[in-house]
């Protein structure tokens, strides 16, 4: 269920017409001449004119608001006023002054002489529209400033008002009366760690390879699966996690796409195009701006999005670097714990990108991917050990999850996006696997097009993919529908291509520059209710021993992990998708007979995989086996293995992952080759004529108010957050 975010109001806003200044002249010049104020019915408009000379004579003298106006204006009053006529004096009828006619003609002729004199020049009618139209600027631009400045009062009346509800409610004894606890040498107040291992499918626990995990998933606390939400990426998956909202809530909606309304591409791999940029990044609450809201501080390794500018922690933050060692990635989150107690993080959160990488690059079999489960085990040994050498096992709770599982790929499981379309008719690329389609025509008539020609290719081929219009996607996956529906639909593409698990859509000529190999090996993406996205929750510490009764819940969302933290933080969590209260979580328990009637890889044709039937999920859980597994010994010295290159994939080629700019195509003309590119780049509009002119200035206005609102957002975070 999405979250009901309220429509916007109809907004009560003065209307000017700027399309023709002459009509105000002609209405005006009319009224006066009849000495008339009374309303014009058939021209109401033109009273709510913030440059009426009728309306400011109206209210001379009137209300706060217009006398406020006129200490920033030309509008005070001066004899007659302030005149609206945008024609020559000269050729209005002017009344002279009341005088005595008894007077000789001589006196009347030097009278009427100076009176001439004392007339002002005629005015030119360009001029006298461009001052208006100056003036119309200007006063808008105060009266945008003034709003603006009412709208930063009332948001920084909000944001007080949040930090100090979240003090004097369930937060304050996080903030202000935090249990302390002592390991005998140091006092610590409740601690939670969390582990992100990208790409760790539950089925790759085994005894052999993750003796770590495997004893974790035998005798700690968590589910047997948790189902990852659509599209099943890492970006929006991570996102989710730490703010507990499906993709299509909290605005990052694929690894890759293109916001209409920012007219911006996103690519989270891109700092430049959109992987650094806060605007694609302001839907909902990261787990650490809760956090810092209510008092507690937080230390994030190299999560997505937690580098952003204004949106990531102000410090403690680490950005991605990629090849880093898993030993400098223990060594830090011990750093942190080191920290007396005054500057600890309560939250510790970090990102392990190597079985995803191996994955890509090998698929889910392989000596190569079986290697990377182990450094990722040896890690998790390594971080248990460490908490338990300093004695924290009953004050720090740690939580290991993945976003996603991997499936394989072949050349032979792949849909040529040419057979379909001439890629020159479409304009952006969303997504990947999935493919979202924004043509630079009219959507229905391409999507027909689609449609006929998918009717035409080999249905063995096509059995094994969907196409979808956006508001047609099936309502389950959370994902599309009526553009009301979720918050940032209107980022999705309104034509879709869904490949089934481990199936590929691609180009001719991209086969081509792979050497006609389908890569990468290993893809995720698809969807999530499938067995091979499954993700892991393990975890253990004080908060599940006093929840997780019998240790194992049955599988749930991922959109639930950001309310489980905050519990485990006595945090109060800000609106999501979650159950919001834990306890609902908690209480399903897992039946002691419960089993999974899906067998991995659960797929329609045969693949290696590196289970080799032993892993630890389905002696556990799978339906019909009757063994029992055991505690295994675990690697005697982890930390050897993690301090080599291998573990961190700096000595393999890595595998990079298909974006927007790889479905390049060439269209051929008579004169010239022209390279057409999914990628969109910038278009300027160029304004003809006057009107033109003054619409670029007042476009100009609107990105200054803008400005000045991020200005005030981001201040009001920096200064008022804490």
């Amino acid at each position: 269920m999405s979250i009901n975010y309220s429509t916007p109001h109809a907004a009560d806003i003065p209307v000017t017409d700027m399309d023709d200044p002459e009509d105000d002249i002609i209405f005006h010049e009319h009224h006066r001449k009849h000495n008339s104020f009374e309303l014009d019915h058939d021209n109401f408009l033109t009273g709510l004119d913030y440059e009426n000379s009728y309306s400011n004579n109206l209210n001379e003298g009137g209300g706060f608001i217009t006398k406020f106006k006129r200490l920033f204006t030309n509008n005070h009053s001066r004899g007659r006023g302030n005149d609206y006529e945008m024609i020559q004096r000269s050729e209005s009828s002017v009344e002279t002054p009341d005088r005595d006619y008894d007077n000789d003609d001589e006196e009347d002729d030097d009278y009427e002489h100076q009176y001439e004199e004392d007339q002002p020049p005629p005015i030119d009618l360009r001029d006298r529209r461009l001052r208006l139209l100056e003036n119309q600027v200007k006063n808008r631009t105060i009266i945008g400033g003034v709003t603006i400045l009412l709208i930063a009062i009332v948001i920084l009346v909000l944001y007080l008002t949040k930090s100090n509800l979240a003090i004097g409610g369930k937060a304050q004894s996080s903030n202000y009366q935090k249990k302390t606890f002592s390991n005998s040498t140091h006092d610590f107040y409740p601690t939670t760690i969390l582990i992100s291992l990208d790409g760790f499918h539950p089925h790759y626990i085994n005894p052999q390879d993750t003796p770590t995990l495997h004893n974790m998933m035998i005798n700690d606390y968590g589910a047997p699966y948790m189902t990852p939400s659509f599209p099943s990426s890492t970006f929006p998956n991570h996102w989710t996690l730490v703010t507990g909202l499906y993709p299509s809530e909290h605005g990052i909606v694929g690894n890759t796409f293109w916001d209409p309304k920012l007219k911006k591409q996103f690519i989270n791999t891109d700092p430049k195009k959109g992987g650094l940029d806060p605007d694609f990044w302001r839907g909902g609450e990261p787990i650490w701006k809760t956090a810092k809201l209510q008092g507690l501080k937080s230390a994030v390794h190299m999560w997505p999005g937690s580098e952003v500018p204004h949106i990531g922690p102000d410090k403690d933050y680490d950005k991605f670097v990629e090849g880093e060692l898993l030993s400098a990635k223990v060594d830090r989150l011990m750093e942190w714990l080191d920290r007396e107690i005054e500057d600890r993080p309560e939250l510790i959160l970090t990102y392990v990108p190597t079985v995803d990488q191996y994955g890509h690059l090998y698929g889910i079999s392989g000596d190569n991917l079986t290697q990377s489960l182990t450094y990722v085990d040896n890690f998790v040994d390594l971080v248990k050990g460490e908490l338990h050498n300093r004695n924290l096992d009953d004050i720090v709770n740690l939580i290991i999850v993945s976003d996603h599982g991997m499936a394989p790929t072949s050349k032979d499981r792949v849909l040529y996006l040419d057979d379909l379309i001439d890629l020159a008719k479409i304009e952006h690329i969303d997504g990947w696997p999935l493919f979202g389609l924004r043509p630079k025509g009219n959507s229905e008539e391409t999507y027909n097009e689609l449609v006929q020609n998918f009717s035409k290719l080999d249905p063995e081929v096509t059995k094994n993919y969907q196409l979808y219009k956006v508001e047609d996607i099936p309502k389950r996956l959370q994902f599309g529908g009526s553009l009301e529906d979720h918050r940032y639909n209107y980022r999705l593409a309104p034509i879709w291509l869904f490949p089934n698990v481990g199936y590929a859509i691609t180009t001719h000529q991209k086969m081509k520059d792979d050497g006609y190999e389908y890569k990468p090996k290993g893809v995720h993406g698809y969807d999530n209710s499938h067995l091979l996205m499954r993700a892991i929750f393990l975890a253990d510490g004080p908060y599940f021993k006093e929840k997780f009764h019998s240790k194992k819940v049955q599988p749930f969302a991922n959109t639930e992990v950001y309310n489980i933290i905050c519990d485990t933080l006595n945090l109060v969590s800000s609106p999501n998708n979650g159950t919001m209260n834990i306890n609902i979580i908690a209480s399903k328990e897992l039946p002691s007979d419960w089993s999974d009637e899906l067998s991995f890889p659960d797929l329609p044709f045969e693949v290696e995989h590196i289970v080799r039937n032993n892993a630890t999920y389905d002696q556990l859980w799978r339906k019909g086996n009757k063994g029992k597994p055991e505690d295994v010994s675990k690697n005697p010295n982890p930390s050897e293995s993690i301090k080599s290159k291998e573990s961190s994939l700096t000595s393999f080629e890595s595998q990079s992952i298909p974006k927007p700019s790889d479905f390049e195509v060439t269209v051929t003309s008579d004169t010239h080759t022209v390279i057409t590119t999914t990628t969109a780049t910038a278009t300027t509009t160029l304004h003809e004529g006057f009107g033109g002119f003054i619409g670029d200035i007042i476009e100009e206005i609107e990105d200054s108010v803008d400005s000045i609102g991020d200005a005030i957002h981001h201040f009001i975070e920096d200064n008022f957050n804490n």
